[in-house]
């Protein structure tokens, strides 16, 4: 499983931020579709019942000769449990070979 850890923003809200490598955007919002959630903006957002994903592209990042693609994801909770609930598959979804 990937690692990922609840954090609280400003207002006391829990979030949880991934780095992802290897899995496109496209291929973790099916994910997220599969886990409930429903697609606002494709490739953007992704809202479930108590939570929100954000994704962005990033920077590929270079191993030697081999680039390997990177983007974000921050999922905001209605609470903890939510995102507990929610991560406690998806993290078993991202993990990846080689990065």
């Amino acid at each position: 499983m990937i690692p990922w850890h609840i954090e609280y923003d400003e207002k006391g809200a829990p979030w949880v931020h991934i780095e992802l490598r290897s899995a496109p955007l496209w291929i973790v919002e099916s994910y997220l579709v599969k886990l409930g959630g429903r697609v606002v903006e494709r490739e953007r957002q992704v809202q479930g019942d108590g939570w929100v994903a954000h994704l962005r592209e990033g920077e590929s990042v270079a191993l030697g000769s081999l680039r390997i693609g990177r983007g974000w994801l921050d999922i905001w909770g209605e609470d903890a449990a939510a995102l507990e609930a929610l991560m406690s598959r998806l993290g078993w979804m991202l993990m990846r070979g080689g990065g």
